[in-house]
């Protein structure tokens, strides 16, 4: 008997450890000790399966992200080139995180905050941007809206996408700093509003922002004169009119300058304004800030696609400081260029 115990004592242990084994494994399996699901889990229907990386159908070497002017009163929308990617979105929030490398503007993300990831769903409509924590230190409900807005206005001009889901650190959150972040963000119908009332119609210009070294549009109200049936006729007067007081913004046409007439034939706008529109009298800035925010302010109507400026009903080769105006003008290329 006692020959026989310790043998039957090895036997019985050997079976408790390799039962042990199998409730182990077991459980391993059920996913007890499994890593955490994705965040992107937690969004209703979706898996990881289903991100899909945002990319243009072509490489491209410049982008327009929204920025802040010095006083952080206005957003800006600058033009930044790049190496040429597809990876355009992606850049994009990259740069604006980053904030201007210039003089002059100031950045709307709070210090801290980077990319965590930036991806699409099966729907394709809908920009999922993952940002840091960093990004709940917005308590101020102005400052927090302008960055927001600066981050839809960016992605929302790439590419098909037509919403915005921020997320933070992989999870939806219900706000940030008082903006609501709990549903897909819209392309917002302004950038900078100076309107009065919520139910007032107005108009996108374009003007200088305080040192007169970028362009910033804004919408005002419609003008004396003006109506909503022919909007790029008020948007002309209310560049001609200049910015509001008090604003903060420089006008970018000479004071006194007159529209004297303005036709819209096959996409090409003939404006005929006043001689005042020289009364600048040189200087390459702002002969710059006359002509783009002219042709900015016009050309964003579809109806208008090129620009001939008539001053008092007559072609002029050229302006003061040698620009050419004999034949139509396109919409510029660059807005408000930042090379990195």
């Amino acid at each position: 008997m006692k020959a026989g115990h310790p043998g039957n004592w090895r036997w019985g242990w050997s079976g408790t450890a390799l039962a042990f084994m199998l409730l182990v494994l077991v459980v391993l399996s059920s996913g007890c000790f499994s890593n955490p699901k994705p965040a992107d889990q937690g969004l209703p229907g979706k898996t990881a399966k289903e991100r899909r990386p945002l990319l243009d159908d072509r490489e491209l070497n410049q982008v327009l992200v929204y920025y802040l002017t010095q006083d952080g009163s206005y957003l800006v929308p600058v033009t930044i080139t790049f190496t040429p990617t597809r990876e355009v979105a992606k850049v994009a929030v990259e740069k604006l995180i980053a904030g201007p490398q210039v003089n002059g503007l100031k950045g709307v993300m709070p210090d801290g905050v980077k990319l965590r990831d930036i991806y699409i769903l099966d729907d394709q409509q809908t920009v999922y941007v993952d940002l840091t924590k960093e990004l709940l230190q917005l308590k101020d409900n102005g400052q927090a809206e302008r960055a927001i807005k600066a981050l839809v206005l960016t992605l929302t001009s790439l590419g098909n996408a037509r919403h915005v889901q921020v997320l933070v650190e992989g999870q939806a959150v219900a706000e940030v700093g008082g903006v609501k972040l709990d549903a897909p963000l819209s392309r917002p119908a302004t950038i900078n509003s100076l309107l009065k009332k919520d139910n007032q119609q107005g108009v996108q210009v374009y003007f200088n922002d305080a040192s007169a070294s970028f362009l910033v549009p804004v919408t005002v109200a419609l003008p004396p004169g003006a109506t909503g049936s022919d909007l790029p006729r008020a948007a002309m007067l209310a560049l001609l009119a200049g910015p509001p007081p008090n604003s903060g913004l420089v006008r970018t046409v000479w004071p006194g300058t007159r529209l004297l007439d303005l036709k819209i034939e096959q996409g090409l706008a003939t404006v005929n304004l006043s001689r005042e529109v020289t009364g600048y009298g040189g200087g390459s800035a702002a002969e710059t800030a006359l002509l783009n925010s002219l042709l900015f302010t016009l050309t964003q109507f579809p109806e208008i696609d090129r620009v001939q400026l008539l001053i008092e009903g007559q072609k002029r080769e050229y302006l003061p400081e040698g620009s050419v105006i004999d034949n139509p003008l396109s919409r510029p290329e660059q807005l408000n260029f930042i090379k990195h």
